[in-house]
């Protein structure tokens, strides 16, 4: 009877065992995986606002680098889904000016600002990919980004409106130093496409769109911004290595 028993047991532990290794299978956390560095330039599509009396705002591309991982599943021979967790330093350059009104012991002024400002984010994203052949992946992926830490750098100052003279003493330079969480949060979107030399080796191009969306409301930066974080191109060349589960 003892026997019987322990076979019994045996059995089903085998059984559940199957059972979830079974289930398990079928998610990309347990597929296969890649790395990748990635480095590039962003530019922005929506400049950041630096409050409503403020024009002329202009943006020089910056540079970008991440680190890129990914877990994905094959659906069918051609199509597969996954996951993306990305950590990207991201700089831009803004000049902008801002309009100061007459008062009775000052006249008309425009500040002048000129701002170097770099990220520190954090993006998480779903994926899509769709194999051409068997060299040529394309893939889309779409979620969430959050600035975790942030800098600024710069100067800005003063001149008289009419004359553009610059008002003595009015240079102060802008040392923002590192500011962490932010809270710079929106929408994440990537389109790839991956090269594969090999059936591990790859190369990359990827097309990066960050929506801003201002969630907490208004911060305090420079006195001036916002909150109101614009929208963010980023272009990447990429090389990384997959494992094959």
């Amino acid at each position: 009877m003892k026997k019987v028993f322990f076979l019994l047991a045996a059995v089903i532990l085998c059984g559940v065992a199957n059972a979830q290794y079974y289930y398990y299978s079928y998610t990309p956390w347990d597929g296969n995986k890649a790395y990748s560095l990635n480095v590039g330039t962003d530019f922005s599509i929506v400049p950041r606002n630096f409050g409503e009396a403020s024009h002329d705002i202009s943006v020089s591309p910056g540079i970008a680098a991440s680190f890129r991982y990914e877990g994905d599943k094959n659906i069918s021979e051609k199509l597969s889904w996954g996951y993306q967790v990305e950590a990207s330093y991201l700089s831009l350059g803004y000049g902008y000016q801002t309009d100061i009104e007459a008062t009775t012991t000052e006249p008309a002024m425009t500040q002048i600002a000129n701002v170097n400002w770099w990220d520190g984010q954090l993006d998480l994203r779903l994926s899509f990919s769709y194999w051409l052949n068997d060299n040529i992946e394309l893939q889309l992926a779409a979620g969430v980004y959050s600035g975790i830490v942030y800098g600024i750098s710069g100067e800005k100052y003063k001149v008289l409106k009419g004359t553009e003279t610059e008002v003595p003493e009015s240079r102060e330079t802008l040392k923002g130093g590192i500011n962490i969480f932010d809270f710079d949060m929106g929408v994440s979107t990537l389109l790839q496409c991956k090269y594969f030399f090999n059936e591990n080796f790859f190369v990359s191009m990827s097309l990066r769109d960050n929506i801003g969306v201002n969630f907490f409301g208004d911060d305090d930066l420079l006195g001036e911004y916002n909150g109101n974080t614009g929208q963010r191109g980023i272009v990447m060349l990429g090389v990384g290595y997959k494992f094959i589960k």
